[in-house]
């Protein structure tokens, strides 16, 4: 029977321990690396091609969002658990980015592991109905209706590909408008000139 991997990127070394401990507790998975850093990270993923990725919304060196779309622009196929405080800018951003599960602070072993192991498997894992319902709210204003129609579909879990097929236009294209709606839905979720925000501050 074939293993599964999992490579932990993590700021804390507790959250490390708590992943580790939870990809002990399931069955032919395997972690296969840790670290701390994103710069280091990107380095040594496509060498370990783990089947899962989880990560911090933040991190010491970078953003684990952008990461995580940066990872799956190359590898569509790996599954993603983010760690971190939810606000409902953040989960769009993430679910654009393609994360398959979203976990906060105070998850525990059990939590972890059932995430990580429902991402494995394809499915989408959230600890509660509202923070699902968070993730399929609607995208900011000032999306255009193809990039809105693009973004609702990626929520609704296709992929580039069925989504081209579904829309009757090239992948690139749908990759395109995903490009286009996930800067907006980062701007909506960044401060504005002022030093305000617009909407909820992301934390994490």
């Amino acid at each position: 029977m074939s293993v599964s991997t999992v490579f932990a990127l993590h700021a804390r070394p507790a959250t490390h321990l708590l992943v580790s401990r939870a990809v002990a507790a399931l069955a032919d998975t395997e972690l296969v690396g840790v670290s701390s850093r994103a710069g280091e990270a990107l380095r040594v993923l496509d060498i370990l091609a783990p089947d899962a990725l989880t990560v911090d919304v933040r991190l010491p060196d970078g953003d684990g969002i952008d990461l995580a779309s940066r990872v799956r622009a190359r590898r569509p196929d790996l599954r993603v658990v983010l760690f971190g405080s939810a606000t409902d800018q953040l989960l769009r951003r993430a679910v654009t980015a393609g994360v398959s599960a979203y976990l906060p602070r105070t998850a525990g072993v059990a939590q972890t592991a059932d995430a990580i192991r429902d991402s494995l498997a394809g499915r989408a894992s959230f600890p509660s109905r509202s923070l699902a319902g968070a993730l399929r709210s609607g995208p900011p204003a000032g999306l255009s209706r193809r990039e809105r129609e693009v973004n609702q579909l990626i929520l609704d879990g296709l992929s580039p590909i069925e989504i081209a097929r579904r829309l009757q236009v090239s992948e690139s294209t749908v990759r395109t408008y995903a490009a286009r709606a996930r800067a907006k839905i980062d701007m909506a979720a960044r401060p504005d000139a002022e030093g305000g925000w617009r909407g909820s501050p992301p934390s994490g």
